[in-house]
């Protein structure tokens, strides 16, 4: 099977793409093979593609921007000087048949399908499948956030801006009253509004979110936003977390917050190290803590590795302190949270997790 995926709906083009994984019954890693149409040569495509599955029973080919090579030209070759002709080799093997254990998967983001030469030499093959995912346009983009934002348990609150801002900076504010709009007028790319609303569920709690929310964590503050905090913490980032922490607090952001944000990103750590003790694999992993996107799952493995056991322990002892010590009032609010990213920093960088053994 031959299929052609190709627009600029990064997210549901993406999902696609995981659906024919998963319709492959559990295909393993060694049987899926990912191929750099920036470079590939026709011979890396059919080796692997009529190969027999290895330890599956379907073996999935993915080839990313080979399309895109030969866009927009004729004959011969496309505007960026690929030849056609040097992947004939290519089609001629494909017109013979691959075996029916593979799929090959032809994937570009950015394609003219009317007038390109290599999508047409595979059409005249027979038998491809091609699906287009068009960019959303404003209006269902918005209906985009909406939707995702139920799936992601965010739940939106309707209302003006009403964070308190210096007088300098009022001309910042945002001027919508619907936190979707905003949203999607901030990032038009399915794909990072889907990882933004993810960032959004875990920032909120369960509380309703506002516009003064979405300019905070996903506006263009991103450099000191929530996220940016806990990445900072999380990754042994001294600078990162404290130049963050600082600017929220500035901001209005409350300690009990800043505390609770990071309470929050332990928690999927722990089940992250009980699902690598139960030999669960990576795509199990990010299923199970609701971050299947690469970038977000490997990151939550990688923190979760560099801390182990008794280091997310030791993270939640740092964090039940500085709340005891606030509550008490042993200390100021700002000092407790402080001191507490200094532990935290010092155990993602291994070294509070060698003094506390």
């Amino acid at each position: 099977m031959i299929i052609v995926l190709h627009g600029q709906d990064e997210l549901r083009l993406r999902r696609r793409l995981e659906g024919i994984r998963a319709a492959g019954d559990g295909v393993e890693a060694a049987d899926v093979v990912l191929l750099d149409g920036r470079v590939v040569k026709p011979e890396e495509i059919l080796g692997p593609s009529l190969t027999a599955p290895f330890l599956s029973s379907q073996r999935i080919v993915i080839v990313e921007g080979l399309l895109g090579r030969f866009d927009g030209g004729g004959g011969k070759g496309g505007t960026r000087g690929a030849r056609i002709d040097s992947f004939n080799s290519l089609f001629e093997a494909l017109a013979v048949g691959i075996p029916e254990t593979t799929t090959l998967v032809f994937v570009e983001a950015n394609l003219n399908a009317g007038r390109n030469p290599f999508l047409r030499r595979l059409d005249e093959i027979g038998g491809l499948e091609v699906e287009h995912f068009p960019e959303l346009k404003r209006g269902e983009l918005v209906k985009f956030v909406r939707e995702e934002a139920q799936l992601q348990g965010v739940n939106f609150q309707r209302g003006r801006s009403v964070r308190v801002l210096p007088e300098e900076e009022e001309w910042r504010r945002p001027r919508e009253d619907d936190p979707a709009q905003l949203l999607a007028a901030l990032h038009p790319n399915t794909l990072e509004l889907a990882q933004e609303l993810e960032k959004l569920a875990l920032y909120t709690m369960g509380r309703q979110a506002t516009v003064d929310d979405i300019d905070l964590l996903c506006g263009g503050e991103r450099e000191a936003t929530i996220w940016e905090f806990v990445d900072g913490v999380l990754d042994g980032d001294m600078t990162k977390a404290l130049q963050a922490m600082r600017f929220l607090l500035s901001r209005g952001e409350s300690v009990n917050s800043l505390l609770g944000q990071l309470g929050a990103a332990y928690r999927p750590l722990v089940t992250v190290l009980n699902l690598m003790e139960d030999g669960e694999s990576p795509e199990g992993i990010g299923k199970a803590i609701r971050r299947p996107w690469p970038r977000l799952r490997d990151a939550a493995i990688r923190r979760a590795q560099g801390l182990g056991q008794e280091g997310v322990k030791g993270a939640y002892e740092v964090l039940v302190v500085a709340d005891r010590s606030i509550k008490l009032g042993e200390v100021r609010d700002e000092f407790a949270l402080e001191v507490a990213v200094t532990r935290l920093v010092a155990f993602a960088s291994g070294e509070g997790h060698r003094r506390a053994s």
